[in-house]
Formats: structure tokens, C-alpha cells, sequence
């Protein structure tokens, strides 16, 4: 039987107009306004484009050709447009404030992988209803169950459509190869950390203004007596207060060993980044202050300082790091391995990167990036018109690591010195690929 514990922690959310936020946000969100009868928008958006964007050559010709729902098709994939609605939405979530069940999930057809065919569950959001009801990823979902009545999947379609007709706050079951699992729709604060030693995992839930750190009995068996495995999924929401927090029971049980997992991390916020640095290097005497720097359209060149932390919250500077990365670790993930490695934290040596399966490259089209992190050194800045409530994010700057290295295009590299893990999938049902790596140790 399982046993829990629940250490509870004042945070206090704040929530404020921000009027310029810098990013290394990968993602792309359409916007979705007309030109006609926003003249003004029209004019702020050029001003800012010619101005600041450095993701490719944009002219105010080019500009004046295509409506605001067309800005998007002149700007590279990290750059759009938003809608005051639209960025509202994008913003809450960047907070953590999310509403659904919590997965992301692909269709594997018949005859592409030997794990099976059918809804794979790709990610599991910590902290979501789908988390809460023990779904795993890796497993694949066949049907589903709501009362009485139960719905079979055989296309992602049936799957999508089912999902989004689901009343919110109402029980359903779906039905898997590994179990059912129920859980209902819901809002939900979505949380970026978890940890396990061999006896215990430590995951963070959220009520109110209280972060609750959730000890369980059952961690990862595998890992030796003095390790903890610590993954970060996103520098997003509280979670350098959630590392924070870990990194101090890490220390109060003694260890000595940290896995750190940024497998399919794509990245966030600066701050976050510049806040985690600070938890690495705060017992590093000779660390330096930057956390990177990033170089502007104008020429201009300015450092990010690292953040200090109170030692409670800092890794003893005797720690072990390891850290696992695969094609899907980006951005803000590449600028905190810059960090560690810059300062000695760690080599190339202690990096471990996956190793795709040829059925799994062939099926994703990432054959270019295997055995590489994704290689996304440039920033994106987030410009809110105070009148509006609307919103343009641009790619404004180039990133360098402290030691001058930049990434972009390029990524982390076997070559240059690291491990490499195979891996099946992009996620295996009781991740095979950790296991790999104390096999034989």
C-alpha cells in the first residue's frame, strides 16, 4: 500500500501586466485578426518588426502586401502575431493554468512501430487530472467509458472528437492496454517538476496559494541509494520554486548524484532559466555571473545574470550531474546545459543523448537531429500593446553561452564528447531508456 505525505508551502502567484517579456518559447500560434479597422495595430506591429526582428529579412514592402492574419506568413515559426484573446489564453498557460485532461498524444499507424498501433500517449502533464489518475506515457488508449456507454478509438479523429465533446467536471474512464484510468476535465495548475530516489517520489500539487510537495512511497528502484532523478518539463509557471524545493529535500536525504532529465524539454522564460542557473552555481565560488548573453538587431549585446539562491536551495558543489537531452531538448534547456558546462558543472561527458530507433526517426522525420539536442539558440521577446491587450512575439536576439558558444542550427552533439541511450520511441512505457543507463554500472 502506498504511503503519502503532503508538505505544504506558501506561493504567492503574481500575476501582472507585463508590457515586454523575453522568451525562448519554440511554439507557434496563428493569429487570427483583419486588417481592416485596426490601422493603428497595423502600424505598431510594422514599427516592432522593422525594428527588432532578426528571424529572417522582413521590409515594410513586404509588410504593407499582407493583412495582420497574414503577418505570420513573413515571420519564421517562433514569431506570431496574438490576439488580445488570444495572448490572454497563451499567457495564463505560460502560468500554469491549464483546463483538460492533460496529455498530448499521436496516432502510430498499423505496421510503423513494434510497440503497437493506435492513441499513444506521448506526455502526461504533471499536476493534470490525467497525472492524478495514474496514466502513464508510452501507454495507448483504445476506448473510453462515460456511465454505461463505452467508445472504441480506431482513428486519431474518433479519439479528438470525443475528447472535445466530454462535458467538463464529469467523470469518464479511459480504457488502455495498461488499465483504465479515470478522471474528468477540469481547470488545473500544471506543475514542471518531479523527483524520485529509489524509496520515495516527490511530486508538487497545487491548492490555492499552497504548492504541496506529495512525498509516495515506491520511487525509481533502479537508481542507486545516494541518486535522485530530477526531471524539468518546461521553464514555465513555479518552476523554480517546485526546483527550488526539490533541490532542498535532495539535500536534507543526503544525496550526492543528480539526474537531471530535459528529455523533450522545449524551453520558456529567461528568468526561469537565469533563477535555475543560480541553483546549480550558487556553492561554485568561481562561477561567474552570467547566465548568457544575447546579441540585438542594433548590435547591442546584453548579459543575463545569473539569479542567487539562498543554500538551502543550492546544489553542493560536490554534486554529481548527469543530464539526459534528445532531439526535443531546446532553447531554454540548451541555455541551462550552457551554464553547467561553461562553469564545470559538467562535461559533454556527463551528457546523454538519445539515440533514436530508425522505425522511430522514419515515422517522426527527425533523422537530421538524432543524437543532438534540437540546436535553438536565438530569443523571442513578447511586445503587449497596453491599449489593446494585443500581443507580437518576435525573434530579437542570438544567445551565447557564458564560455561565447552559440548552439543555433547546431545543437549538442554526440561528436562532441557526449553518451548517447537508445531509445525505441520518443517515450516507452516505464521509460526503458533510463533504465539503460545504469545497466552494467
Amino acid at each position: 500500500m502506498k504511503n503519502n505525505k503532503v508538505v505544504r508551502i506558501f506561493i504567492a502567484v503574481i500575476v501582472a501586466v507585463v508590457l515586454a517579456i523575453a522568451a525562448f518559447i519554440g511554439g507557434f500560434f496563428a493569429g487570427k485578426a483583419n486588417k481592416s479597422g485596426i490601422v493603428g495595430t497595423y502600424d505598431w506591429v510594422t514599427d516592432l518588426i522593422i525594428k527588432n526582428y532578426v528571424g529572417g529579412d522582413v521590409t515594410e514592402e513586404d509588410i504593407k502586401n499582407v493583412t495582420l492574419e497574414g503577418i505570420n506568413s513573413l515571420l519564421d515559426r517562433y514569431s506570431t502575431y496574438y490576439t488580445a484573446e488570444e495572448y490572454a489564453a497563451e499567457y495564463a498557460q505560460s502560468q500554469g493554468s491549464m483546463k483538460g485532461i492533460g496529455v498530448s498524444f499521436s496516432y502510430i499507424p498499423e505496421g510503423a512501430s513494434e510497440l503497437g498501433s493506435g492513441i499513444h500517449i506521448e506526455k502526461v502533464v504533471l499536476n493534470s487530472p490525467a497525472f492524478e489518475s495514474g496514466l502513464k506515457e508510452g501507454t495507448f488508449v483504445t476506448g473510453a467509458r462515460v456511465g454505461e456507454e463505452t467508445t472504441l478509438f480506431d482513428t486519431l479523429d474518433s479519439f479528438s472528437a470525443f475528447m472535445s465533446a466530454l462535458p467538463d467536471d464529469e467523470d469518464f474512464t479511459l480504457i488502455t492496454d495498461r488499465g483504465e484510468y479515470t478522471m474528468a476535465r477540469r481547470a488545473y495548475t500544471a506543475s514542471y517538476c518531479i523527483m524520485s530516489t529509489a524509496e520515495t517520489t516527490y511530486s508538487v500539487t497545487y491548492q490555492g496559494n499552497f504548492m504541496n510537495i506529495v512525498e509516495t512511497d515506491g520511487g525509481i528502484s533502479y537508481l542507486p541509494e545516494d541518486t535522485a532523478y530530477l526531471r524539468l518539463t518546461e521553464f514555465y509557471g513555479n518552476a523554480v520554486q517546485e526546483f527550488s524545493e526539490l533541490v532542498r529535500i535532495f539535500n536534507q536525504q543526503g544525496c550526492t548524484s543528480l539526474i537531471l532529465d530535459l528529455r523533450g524539454n522545449g524551453g520558456g522564460y529567461v528568468d526561469v532559466m537565469c533563477n535555475l542557473s543560480g541553483i546549480f552555481l550558487g556553492q561554485l565560488p568561481s562561477a561567474g555571473n552570467v547566465a548568457m548573453s544575447a546579441k540585438y538587431k542594433n548590435g547591442r549585446t546584453l548579459e543575463y545574470a545569473v539569479k542567487g539562491v539562498d543554500d538551502q536551495y543550492t546544489l553542493p558543489a560536490s554534486t554529481e550531474v548527469k543530464v539526459l537531452a534528445d532531439n526535443g531538448t531546446a532553447s531554454a534547456s540548451e541555455a541551462l546545459m550552457g551554464v553547467l558546462i561553461s562553469n564545470d558543472v559538467i562535461s559533454y561527458d556527463d551528457v546523454y543523448l538519445t539515440d533514436f530507433s530508425e522505425d522511430y526517426l522514419t515515422y517522426s522525420g527527425t533523422t537530421q537531429k538524432n543524437c543532438s539536442t534540437y540546436g535553438k539558440g536565438i530569443m523571442q521577446q513578447t511586445f503587449v500593446n497596453g491599449s489593446s491587450g494585443e500581443a507580437l512575439k518576435l525573434t530579437v536576439a542570438k544567445i551565447y553561452w557564458p564560455d561565447g558558444t552559440c548552439i543555433h542550427d547546431r545543437g549538442i552533439r554526440a561528436e562532441d564528447g557526449c553518451h548517447t541511450l537508445y531509445s525505441y520511441w520518443s517515450v516507452t512505457y516505464g521509460d526503458e531508456q533510463l533504465k539503460s543507463l545504469f545497466e552494467g554500472a
